[in-house]
């Protein structure tokens, strides 16, 4: 379980640290793109974490972890927006985390939203992994 828990961190925010990286060079930071962004995130992330998409029973199966990745995704976000609106996390390697609030850094709220929906997956697939494999 503390594997599978590593393997969601690790995926989850590689994949947010991409597209977070990916919208700061871009110069997207707020607004309805940036929400966009973070619903993306939780769509691949939905895809990649978990099992294998070659795995699954159905097409079906990935399609409504995408789905319900970018729904998680853009509820993260606006969750951050009205709660974490004031938080100003300072740290110097982060490009652009000095000068604005916790949401306005796709550098950090990237990995943030990654991470969450990354490690619900794993352990969600971990958990019903292990259910099967004892019915059998």
């Amino acid at each position: 379980m503390i594997g599978r828990f590593l393997l969601g961190l690790i995926k989850g925010g590689l994949i947010g640290a991409a597209f977070g990286y990916g919208a700061f060079r871009a110069g997207i930071s707020t607004g309805g793109i940036a929400i966009g962004v973070y619903g993306a995130v939780g769509a691949v992330v939905g895809l990649v974490c978990g099992r294998p998409l070659w795995r699954h029973d159905t097409i079906w199966t990935p399609i409504l972890k995408a789905v319900f990745g970018f729904g998680l995704g853009v509820g993260v976000a606006f969750a951050a927006r009205k709660w974490l609106g004031g938080v100003h996390l300072p740290v110097s390697v982060i490009p652009g985390s000095a000068e604005h609030a916790f949401p306005g850094v796709p550098t950090l709220m990237g990995p943030a939203v990654g991470i969450v929906y990354g490690v619900l997956v794993e352990i969600d697939d971990a958990i019903g992994s292990d259910s099967s494999k004892s019915g059998a």
